[in-house]
């Protein structure tokens, strides 16, 4: 499809070049010739009236016309599309523009496919605007009017005028505008007859004359940034993408089905549009050929595909019915063999789907590369091929797709923009929890779907051991804010051909953020592979923290006794490498394992003692983590006002760092407390704001914690159902990442939810699962209370029926 695409636009550019080498004498003529694909037209040309009927020409000399060829009927006037959402306020505003102003001058901007034509339609079927002018609402289509005469010709005969032999026909139109009633005139895809002649002075004076009528109005709409100079425009803007709720509903009045009323469908519909950019266009093509196709196979082909799905005739070079004709028309009005490095500079801000902040000073750094930056972004802006929002300029899904498969940019301009973003990376990645973190952040996260894409694009064009850097370097960036390994495992193929350094590196983080991720398994895994390749290189602190996550690992799957050894044996290593900081973090690991074992007072002095040694090292982060921990301790030993003092101090100084982790855990916390004093209704707000900070940043584990609260929080209410539906989504989610002591402790609570209604036998179920789980985990002290409500259960369904015999035997010496 593209081939013919290319053939069109090389015959409209050859036309172009031939009437811009003409002399200026001859330009009415070969203007005409040049619009040989429109339906109906006359003009006057050197040699009399030329008219084209259906793109065949007919030169008529001034005495043998009739009246009725050179003078055709006025074409029909276009209706407004039905499927038209999320420009209502827009419209409206403009109407006021229209009808509270005297002459109005109106630009309605953008690139292709944003329904610039569809705006423009409702727009003068507005009842304001309807209501000025009445019959006198004219819509030209400016597509083959390729200079001023043929758009003056084209503007007579919808105004049903015609010029007199030998009239110059710009100042008939002129006369014309000025003699009539209010007018108001909208020209359609205004840049082709803007972009048609090198030369815009008559085209400039075409404008000129229409503005300079009192009673017109003139609407363009126009593929481009900035509208024409030389009118003073009441209004000029580009029109935006739609919004997320406005887009959906363009697709599903297309498509109604594609949901199918289903969460997945719903959930794929808006990863879709989002990908889409929100593109009018783009949607309604997207909505067509997705019609009976199932929403993940949908899916699956625009991540295969791309913009080349997005037609409804492989063969069509009607620009309403492909994405890729549109997107060709702007390419073509831009030259892409003339401007080779305007196209370049496009291939680069494509590989950006965030867009490129502080552009102003990146161009700059461009432009030290590649001296013609500024014109080349000049050159894009001009036909609508970037767009600059919010202090970014970038490039619409669909354009960079496009560009991106067919001009994408060379090894040394995606080279040049890579290193930009490298050194972002390099600068604020491994910034460390801290007052500079902030800054480190306000950097980084805006910039993380540029860095996601640039890796990719490097690994597929570039390969090299610096990706596999950038890749870990930003992994621990995410580490702090929403832990994700998506990152590591673009990379993960480069890994085995870099240095061992680098795969050690590699697989210590990819250790922390599988334990963070609960996935306890690969998280070991990963840290003894990253161990060895440590004691490889002769790194014993790199392998000191490796055995200290290992114990980590083993601590939360409740093998405490191999967690013990693990730890002690890393703190070990930590005193020997005079490393205070890393041995403290081992003591406060310890401290845990003791409080799990409910060993409060050894607990209590272990978190004591390593705080004191944190403050002293100057470790914020480490002593926040023991205050918090001395906050549990004291918690669970129902020391309810000085356990709240502590944690909220222990927040405000993981708030202060920027660790959301550990604020998390201590509101979770501090929503327990309240759950236990009986505050439930402030219990459940917080709690329920710390689980969906935890699942923010990634935190499963969190956040089925704060489940299981919150279930525990209902049922000590007597809310009984909905209790029970909240412990068993708690439950499944502590099973899907294999933590056995949060699973035990949801069996034991759905256990007394039972008991309490009295449904003795599938409690007692419960109760000895939870019992024999907290045992395997060497949980005495949790597994005797279990034993305990076993014990209840026990006598109460005795004793119900004890009642019932003697209820039976009373009924029986009653009756007889």
């Amino acid at each position: 499809m593209l081939s013919r695409i290319k053939n069109a636009l090389r015959k409209r550019k050859q036309l172009r070049s031939q009437n811009n080498h003409g002399s200026r004498g001859d330009r009415t003529t070969s203007t005409a010739i040049r619009a040989a694909n429109t339906m109906f037209f006359n003009t006057i040309g050197t040699s009399g009236p030329v008219m084209n009927v259906a793109g065949d020409f007919h030169m008529y000399s001034g005495s043998s016309a009739t009246a009725d060829i050179i003078s055709p009927p006025p074409p029909s006037q276009p209706s407004a599309p039905d499927i038209w959402f999320g420009r209502g306020g827009l419209v409206s505003t403009l109407a006021e523009v229209i009808t509270g102003n005297e002459n109005p001058r109106i630009a309605i901007l953008g690139s292709g496919g944003m329904g610039k034509t569809a705006t423009a339609l409702h727009l003068i079927r507005n009842k304001a605007v309807v209501a000025r002018y009445g019959v006198r609402i004219f819509f030209v289509a400016c597509d083959a009017a390729t200079s001023a005469d043929l758009l003056a010709s084209r503007i007579l005969q919808t105004l049903g005028v015609a010029a007199t032999p030998g009239e110059n026909v710009v100042t008939a139109m002129h006369l014309a505008l000025k003699a009539a009633q209010p007018t108001l005139l909208v020209l359609d895809n205004f840049e082709s007859t803007w972009e048609g002649e090198r030369d815009h002075a008559s085209i400039r004076d075409l404008l000129q004359k229409i503005a300079d009528c009192p009673s017109s109005t003139l609407i363009i709409t126009m593929r481009a940034t900035a509208a024409p100079p030389g009118i003073r425009w009441t209004y000029s803007d580009s029109l935006p993408p739609l919004s997320a709720p406005s887009a959906k509903e363009v697709f599903l009045a297309i498509n109604a089905t594609f949901c199918n009323g289903s969460d997945d469908g719903n959930v794929v519909l808006d990863e879709l549009l989002k990908e889409l950019d929100y593109v009018p266009l783009a949607i309604h093509l997207l909505a067509h050929v997705s019609k009976d196709l199932t929403s993940q196979y949908v899916l699956q082909q625009w991540q295969k595909h791309r913009t080349r799905m997005l037609s409804l005739d492989r063969y069509t070079n009607d620009k309403l019915e492909s994405v890729d004709v549109s997107i060709s028309l702007s390419m073509e009005s831009l030259d892409v063999e003339q401007n080779s490095e305007a196209i370049q500079l496009l291939g680069m801000l494509c590989l950006l789907p965030d867009g490129l902040l502080s552009w102003q000073e990146r161009l700059e750094v461009i432009e030290e590369t590649f001296n013609t930056a500024t014109f080349d972004l000049q050159l894009l802006r001009k036909y609508a091929l970037v767009h600059i929002t919010t202090g970014r300029l970038g490039v619409l899904s669909p354009i960079r797709h496009f560009v991106l498969q067919h001009h994408p940019p060379d090894l040394q301009h995606s080279q040049c923009i890579c290193n930009i973003i490298w050194e972002l990376v390099e600068t604020y990645a491994m910034v460390e929890l801290g007052p500079e973190k902030q800054g480190s952040i306000e950097v980084l996260t805006p910039e993380i779907g540029n860095i996601s894409n640039l890796i990719d694009y490097a690994v597929a064009y570039d390969p090299g051991e610096i990706i596999v850097d950038i890749a870990i370097q930003t992994s621990w960036y995410l580490y702090y804010m929403i832990p994700s390994s998506h990152i590591l495992q673009k990379v993960s193929g480069l890994v085995p051909s870099v240095p061992t350094a680098m795969r050690a590196r590699y697989w210590h983080i990819t250790a922390v953020i599988m334990y963070i991720q609960d996935d306890y398994a690969e998280a070991t895994s990963a840290a003894l592979q990253a161990r060895d390749l440590f004691l490889e290189v002769g790194d014993r602190a790199g392998a000191a923290r490796c055995s200290e996550r290992l114990g980590e690992n083993l601590r939360m799957q409740s093998r405490s006794s191999e967690a013990a050894a693990a730890l002690k044996d890393a703190q070990a290593q930590f005193f020997e490498l005079g490393d205070r900081s890393g041995a403290a973090r081992c003591s406060q690991s310890l401290g845990q394992i003791l409080h799990m074992q409910s060993k409060y007072s050894e607990a209590t002095a272990i978190f004591t003692n390593a705080r004191a040694e944190a403050l002293e090292i100057g470790d914020r982060l480490g002593a926040a983590q023991c205050s918090r921990s001395l906050g549990e301790n004291l918690r669970m030993q129902s020391e309810y006002s000085e356990a709240a003092a502590v944690l909220t101090d222990a927040r405000a100084q993981f708030l202060d760092i920027g660790e959301r982790l550990g604020a998390a855990q201590c509101s979770k916390s501090l929503g327990n407390i309240l759950s236990m004093q009986s505050n439930y209704s402030e219990a459940a707000a917080i709690l329920t704001n710390a689980r969906a900070e935890f699942l923010e940043i990634g935190q499963r584990l969190g956040a089925a914690q704060c489940s299981r609260a919150l279930g525990d929080n209902l049922r000590m209410q007597g809310e009984y159902s909905e209790a029970a539906a909240v412990l068993t989504d708690a439950r499944a989610q502590f099973l899907q990442i294999n933590d056995r002591l949060g699973e035990a402790q949801c069996a034991q609570s759905l256990g007394q939810i039972l008991l309490d209604q009295r449904k003795y036998t599938e409690a007692e179920n419960l109760f000895m699962h939870a019992r024999d789980r907290f045992l395997d985990i060497g949980l005495e002290a949790q597994a005797a209370e279990c034993s305990e409500l076993l014990e209840e259960c026990t006598d109460d369904s005795d004793d119900e029926e004890g009642t019932d015999e003697s209820d039976v035997k009373e009924s029986t010496e009653t009756s007889s």
